[in-house]
């Protein structure tokens, strides 16, 4: 029951990062300008990223509970790289744009780097948590 419980919450991780790429983010940029769409990004990042951060807890304390290793440990890399995600990088990442439109050619690079990473990770958890569901039918 708890796995079945990790599955859920699991699924529902994967829909919501699945529509924030799918829907928000090209919303944004399509009807915002460019300063509203950076204030309004930089509002929005942090909580998703929290958000996710305890969806993907409560995942892997029911894996645990339902001793499904794999989808525990899958869960814990899921959450530690939304902590990155939120607490590491984002701050950086946002302090980088600022020097960048300030005329920091140095920061630009570092920007697209950092926010690289940032997309990098993003990925990794919606891979990591399909491949979860994959595993957990397969074997």
């Amino acid at each position: 029951m708890y796995s079945e419980l990790g599955l859920i919450t699991n699924s529902i991780l994967i829909g919501i990062m699945i529509s924030f790429v799918a829907v928000t983010s090209p919303t944004v940029f399509k009807t915002l300008d460019s300063k509203n769409s950076q204030k309004f990004l930089r509002f929005i990042f942090p909580r998703l990223f929290n958000f996710c951060t305890i969806i993907s807890a409560f995942t892997v304390f029911m894996f645990y509970l339902g001793e499904f290793f794999f989808g525990t440990v899958s869960s814990i890399a899921v959450t530690m790289a939304f902590l990155i995600n939120t607490y590491v990088l984002t701050p950086k990442i946002n302090e980088m744009r600022d020097l960048s439109l300030a005329g920091d050619t140095r920061a630009k690079k570092s920007f697209k780097n950092l926010h690289l990473a940032s997309v990098v990770l993003y990925l990794f958890n919606i891979l990591c948590a399909i491949f979860v569901i994959i595993i957990f039918y397969t074997f």
